[in-house]
């Protein structure tokens, strides 16, 4: 029964695993949802006039590139937690918890960060477009996330 549970396991998350892993699966996932890039999807959507509009999209790379670390680290917990399923002990699972929660705060941070950032150099729609749009792919990528992973003891039922 616990190979069973460990393949299955396994089955289910190698997916999400390698959709998450590279900048092309990261590109490839916003295709596979919309057709296009994010960027393009994020262009089209956030109004910046002319004269502002280097900067903010300046700034908007350097938050792209932060996000992606972010990304990293997500990707890990979600391995971690795999490789662990198993063999959960309630020091394991504070421990993810814990890190689930860090991460957490820690994104809200970045989006608050470039959210004033993108506010100076795009003004304040710009910028409340920029959070509403991060939220709403934060959103789909959480769905995505809990949809391809079991929750603790729910193999145990199999």
């Amino acid at each position: 029964m616990n190979k069973i549970s460990t393949f299955m396991i396994a089955c289910m998350l190698a997916p999400l695993a390698m959709l998450a892993q590279t900048e092309k699966n990261d590109t490839d996932f916003f295709k596979a949802l919309f057709g296009v890039d994010k960027i393009t999807i994020v262009q089209d959507f956030i109004n910046v006039n002319a004269a502002q509009k280097d900067a903010f999209w300046a700034t908007y790379k350097e938050y792209e590139i932060d996000r992606k670390e972010q990304r990293t680290a997500r990707i890990e917990l979600i391995t971690d937690y795999a490789e662990n399923y198993t063999s959960l002990t309630d020091d394991k699972l504070d421990d993810l918890c814990a890190e689930s929660i860090k991460q957490k705060s820690k994104n809200a941070k970045l989006i608050k960060k470039y959210y004033k950032k993108l506010k100076k150099d795009g003004g304040s729609k710009a910028a409340a477009q920029f959070l509403q749009v991060e939220n709403y792919f934060l959103n789909l990528s959480r769905v995505a996330v809990s949809e391809n992973i079991p929750f603790i003891g729910e193999l145990d039922k199999i």
